[in-house]
């Protein structure tokens, strides 16, 4: 009899509930860790979704604005008409067009490269202005930076290498003061490439947000291989637009 009681004395009472109160713990331990594991892969499957998302209306963007660009381009009447009848300020005005391509609007802005600052070409003073209405600079730095490019085109700036020209608008990053952050606040009003004749932009909503898809073009030397009168100097990928951008700029 005392044998059998002593198999329920108080200290092998108070081991077996240690036992189970370690087990307890690792009972919510467990629980604990497979919830957060649950929770990490809820979170990464819907990064997942968003990204195919996004990946599909960039790819939307290319194909509906690619087409539609195409579409304007191919209204020569129109075209010879636009540059045939000078703007008010003289320039060859912005011809626009909007196109349905299936169920999806597309609405496509062909705009000559004179309405835009090029800074190859432009004097101190638009320069100035620009960098400070456009890129948000102060006053002084927007002055000592146009002075910067204006040396940079003389072949005497300084903080590039020697006889440094550039060629592509991202190519004036390299100089001093001329930030990602400046170019993209003026991209929508700078001639970003120096063969092109005409910027097309298409602008489509798609999945709650305004896309914009960018093209350069120039009527000389096209019907090559691709069979069109046209050819193409710069294709930007999709992006999206701001809230308060409306349209792709340009004056």
């Amino acid at each position: 009899m005392a044998g059998r009681f002593a198999e329920y004395s108080p200290s092998l009472i108070r081991h077996a509930r240690s036992q189970g109160g370690v087990a307890l713990a690792m009972v919510v331990w467990f629980v604990a860790a497979m919830s957060v594991l649950v929770v990490g892969i809820v979170s990464e499957a819907r990064v997942d979704v968003r990204m195919a998302q996004t990946h599909i209306a960039r790819a939307k963007a290319m194909a509906a604005g690619d087409g539609a660009i195409s579409l304007l381009l191919s209204r020569q009447a129109l075209m010879r008409e636009a540059q045939a009848r000078p703007g008010e300020n003289g320039l060859e005005p912005a011809l626009e067009a909007r196109f349905m391509l299936g169920e999806q609007p597309v609405q496509v802005r062909m705009t000559p490269v004179s309405h835009l600052l090029d800074l190859h070409s432009a004097d101190p003073e638009q320069l100035e202005t620009a960098f400070s209405e456009l890129g948000g600079l102060q006053r002084e730095d927007a002055r000592r930076l146009a002075a910067s490019v204006v040396q940079l085109r003389s072949g005497r700036a300084n903080g590039v290498g020697v006889g440094f020209r550039p060629h592509t608008v991202e190519d004036w990053l390299q100089l001093p003061g001329f930030d990602r952050a400046l170019l993209d606040g003026m991209r929508n009003w700078l001639r970003m490439d120096d063969e092109a004749a005409y910027r097309l932009d298409a602008v489509l909503d798609y999945d709650g947000r305004r896309w914009l898809r960018r093209r350069w073009i120039t009527l000389q030397g096209g019907s090559g291989a691709s069979g069109f009168p046209w050819r193409i100097t710069r294709t930007e990928a999709p992006r999206v637009l701001d809230d308060r951008t409306t349209t792709a700029g340009a004056r």
